[in-house]
């Protein structure tokens, strides 16, 4: 508290200067460019809000004003949105409220030479860099490039922009050649820059990590290219939600591809998991197919019941095996044939002796469950891995969230009877 009490001080005291400077009588007159400073040019000191409510440290040119005595501004904008710049030097727009009183400066916009609202950067003409990007079979494939720092910049024909660095993450994931699902060409410039200027058709946000979420209503360029209408939600890193309008569909990925799931146009859901795909219901579960189902598994196939497993089929019912097979109950077994019985061997037929071998058994065991926030046990399944109600214990997963990590600090004493393990 000491350290916020020393620095509550230091402003008061510069804002007593403010009072008492000649520019004073200028202020309230309209709105300013201001420029961000986050530390001081020569004491180094930062120029960070501690209550993290978004004010900031900047100095207006045309009052006179330097790095060295920056003004404080108190963060105004629509409600409900937030956003600071986090670069030294950003230019902001400023006013004074309260008739133009220093201590009631408020900024509320950052000026953009460029607006740069995409991930990765707008996808364009691939430069040929060493990477295999824009030669060979990716001739002609568009790739995300470095966002313009400058209008002169981003008037540069579009291969002397670089690459960006995303398009690394993107390739892993499956999906640089992908201009649906992988680079965007949204940007706010795009449409102004065809022989038929069209009016912007992209708007968004992106935080000063590359995050982003963009809005594209679609538009198709002079040569005939359709970009579609999408809805983006994207992180640096590669991960996204793409909300496609035009061809109709919803796509969620993680960033290295090793999960996606995808709603297509004509009603198709896909699941990819290159790990474990886990499925839980606490009533009934119900798989219907107007035509076929089909399940293979790579390995072995599992199906157990705690009571009764009934097989029904309206007409015939095949059961074969290149391997042998094997039939054991451990009480009875009723045979009902309604009408002919045939039963063909290429060897001898015992029906008594000597005695058969036994059918394998399914293995069980204990898996921890989630019932009414405690955590509980299921004694005997042959599931692997199972969700549960949140907060759900992923013992697969290297993520440690806040929720998690919570749960499992709150119930020592129901880990230690669910047998997991920390």
């Amino acid at each position: 508290m000491a350290i916020q009490r020393s620095k509550l001080g230091s402003v008061l005291n510069r804002e007593t200067k403010h009072r008492e400077s000649p520019i004073t009588s200028a202020l309230g007159k309209g709105i300013y460019r201001a420029v961000v400073v986050l530390s001081h040019p020569t004491t180094g000191e930062k120029y960070i809000d501690p209550t993290g409510r978004g004010r900031l440290a900047a100095y207006i040119p045309t009052l006179a004003g330097t790095a060295i005595e920056p003004l404080f501004f108190q963060h105004a904008s629509a409600a409900g949105a937030f956003a600071t710049p986090v670069k030294q030097g950003t230019v902001i727009c400023v006013f004074f409220g309260e008739g133009g009183q220093a201590s009631e400066g408020y900024w509320f916009a950052v000026t953009h030479d460029v607006p740069d609202i995409v991930s990765g950067g707008a996808a364009n003409v691939a430069k040929d860099d060493g990477t295999g990007q824009g030669t060979g079979l990716f001739t002609d494939v568009p790739a995300g490039k470095t966002p313009s720092k400058s209008i002169g910049e981003m008037l540069h024909p579009p291969v002397e922009q670089d690459n960006d660095a995303r398009n690394e993450n993107v390739a892993k994931q499956g999906t640089y050649s992908d201009g649906l699902r992988g680079s965007s060409t949204a940007s706010p410039y795009r449409d102004a820059t065809y022989e038929t200027p069209q009016l912007p058709k992209v708007t968004g946000f992106k935080t000063p990590g590359g995050s982003a979420l963009t809005f594209d209503d679609g538009s198709i360029s002079d040569n005939g290219t359709i970009h579609p209408e999408q809805i983006r939600i994207t992180t640096a890193s590669g991960a996204a939600v793409v909300l496609d309008g035009g061809n109709d569909f919803i796509y969620v990925v993680n960033s290295s591809g090793s999960g996606w799931v995808e709603i297509g146009a004509n009603g198709e859901v896909m699941v990819y998991a290159e790990g474990s795909l886990s499925m839980r219901t606490e009533k009934d579960f119900n798989l219907r197919a107007d035509k076929n189902i089909n399940i293979e598994a790579g390995e072995n196939i599992n199906i157990r019941s705690v009571k009764n497993t009934k097989i029904n089929a309206t007409e015939e019912l095949h059961l074969r095996s290149k391997g042998n097979q094997f039939i054991q109950s451990e009480a009875g077994m009723n045979i009902d044939v309604g009408v002919n019985c045939l039963v063909t061997t290429g060897g001898i037929l015992h029906l008594n002796g000597p005695i058969a071998q036994k059918s394998e058994l399914i293995l069980v065991g204990p898996m921890a469950d989630m019932q009414n926030s405690e955590n509980t046990e299921i004694k005997e399944t042959i599931v692997t891995a199972m969700p549960t109600h949140e907060p759900c214990i992923r013992p697969q997963s290297k993520e440690l969230t806040t929720s998690n990590f919570a749960y499992a600090s709150a119930s020592e004493e129901g880990l230690k009877n669910s047998g997991i393990k920390k």
